[in-house]
């Protein structure tokens, strides 16, 4: 069958929800992203994403992504920040799925990656890029699978230890409770399973200890509801913290991901701010 490809526009300022794949706001970063240069002129940019009609779920398909700026021609060159021109963060909209994507740049502002969806429902993303001597931008995304939807995620907030592969991961806040609009420690201790002693043979991930999102739950998704921190340096080896906030208080789910003996381990949990 012919495939069509759908182009979803971008709003400037809300994200329209009316048909199944959605329209994106392309905005500036959220504030949790690192500092920038003020000496760039700011300027406003925006993406636009085409996938194949009919997507099945557990069938690969590509993902075309377009940035352009604000005169909508197509940007021609980005800069690398942790490693890579562009973060695709995609989690469906329970956020029950969560996966952390590379397009690749193919030229002209035009990126191309290839994924998987595990279930019929709602899809959001948010993609992370910076254009030449700009300031880091966030683009966000819809698209939907028909069919059968598998039940929602559940959210314990509760739980704060996960037994992955041969460890055990355990997270901690401080100050707790967190709260709204106060800075935030999170910390992720890695003990081995059988003897509880710290983890040997972590390796860096995108240039750093580990990579950190942080969704807020919400019935429709904005920038606002994004949070990207960074790991702080030094420390045990067996722990990766890092410092960030809240903007409001919610219900958020939490992924950390590190490289542990050359595999991407993910964490994910939930909690209440």
């Amino acid at each position: 069958m012919q495939k069509k490809h759908l182009i979803i526009r971008i709003c400037f300022v809300l994200v329209w929800t009316a048909s199944t794949f959605s329209i994106a706001i392309a905005q500036d970063a959220h504030s949790q992203h690192e500092a920038h240069s003020d000496e760039a002129a700011e300027k406003s940019f925006k993406a636009e994403m085409s996938v194949p009609d009919g997507i099945r779920q557990e069938e690969p398909f590509k993902i075309k992504i377009f940035i352009k700026d604000d005169k909508g021609q197509n940007v021609p060159d980005f800069d690398m920040f942790q490693e890579k021109l562009m973060h695709l963060i995609l989690v469906s909209n329970d956020l029950g799925f969560f996966s952390h994507l590379h397009p690749e740049h193919q030229g002209d502002g035009y990126f191309l990656t290839d994924t998987t969806l595990p279930s019929a429902g709602d899809y959001t993303l948010f993609s992370d890029y910076r254009p030449a001597g700009q300031k880091e931008q966030l683009s966000v995304l819809k698209l939907g699978i028909k069919g059968k939807e598998k039940p929602s995620d559940t959210t314990d907030t509760q739980k704060t230890e996960k037994i992955i592969d041969d460890m055990k991961v355990s997270l901690t806040f401080s100050p707790t409770p967190v709260k709204a609009n106060e800075e935030t420690t999170i910390t992720f201790d890695l003990k081995q399973f059988v003897d509880n002693s710290p983890v040997k043979g972590l390796q860096p991930y995108l240039g750093e200890k580990g990579h950190l999102v942080i969704i807020k739950k919400s019935s429709v998704f904005t920038s606002k509801n994004y949070i990207h921190a960074h790991a702080m340096k030094g420390g045990e080896d067996s722990k990766i913290e890092f410092m960030t906030g809240f903007p409001e208080a919610g219900l958020y789910k939490i992924w950390c991901q590190f490289d542990y003996k050359g595999k991407i381990i993910v964490a994910d949990f939930w909690i209440n701010v």
